[in-house]
């Protein structure tokens, strides 16, 4: 085994199990703190856990299972064009992080239809929403352009307060990847209720899923 492939950074989906990390960089929490890690880690998913983020095995009490549900439905592409800008949004994508709508709801505003306007925001300010959405369910493109994700060049995985991990440059295989996603950033459920396992759909908030339960 070359030193390369010793030091990749990998997230291994471990069947009705845990999610294990190999030499991730950083793991932080949502408030910047930085969590102690090692060079192998498994991080809980089921949202069991009593040593969160950390996996304990909860998963085989409850009987947690990892496999994805069909969002064949739900897996759609939203355009909305705008003169100087076009946004694209996959709803199965999105986590509700909602850096969006509270960062340019004149542009991004759910109580409206479509909810999207990218001709009342500037570009620069779509722009920043894009490279803010942690899910890759943002894209953009501009005309004659290509629908482009803004992403970091970092490498990382964020715990969401409440919420899913953020995974920014670390590579995950074996998925069925929805339409438009982005792989070099996306979420991944920690709650265990998300029909598009291993990635995040919403259902956390959807069921006002805590950090702090255990079950």
């Amino acid at each position: 085994m070359s030193e390369e492939t010793e030091s990749k950074v990998t997230i291994e989906e471990r069947e009705d199990g845990p999610l294990v990390i190999k030499n991730l960089p950083l793991l932080e929490n949502s408030d910047g703190s930085e969590v102690p890690k090692r060079p192998v880690m498994a991080l809980c998913r089921c949202g069991a856990s009593k040593r969160k983020p950390f996996c304990d095995g909860s998963h085989m009490a409850i009987e947690f299972k990892s496999a994805p549900e069909d969002v064949s439905d739900r897996d759609k592409v939203y355009t909305y064009e705008g003169k100087d800008l076009t946004v694209y949004y996959n709803k199965v994508l999105c986590s509700h992080a909602a850096e969006c709508s509270t960062g340019l709801k004149s542009v991004f505003d759910p109580a409206r239809k479509p909810w999207v306007d990218p001709d009342l925001g500037s570009v620069d300010e779509v722009k920043k929403i894009v490279a803010d959405c942690p899910s890759g369910a943002l894209r953009f493109s501009e005309p004659d352009g290509p629908e482009t994700h803004l992403e970091s060049d970092d490498c990382y995985i964020r715990i969401e307060k409440n919420g899913p991990y953020h995974v920014c440059n670390v590579e995950i295989e074996n998925v069925r990847w929805a339409k438009g996603a982005s792989q070099k950033k996306f979420v991944l459920c920690r709650c265990g209720k998300s029909g598009n396992k291993p990635f995040c759909d919403g259902a956390h908030y959807d069921v006002k899923w805590k950090d702090d339960e255990t079950g």
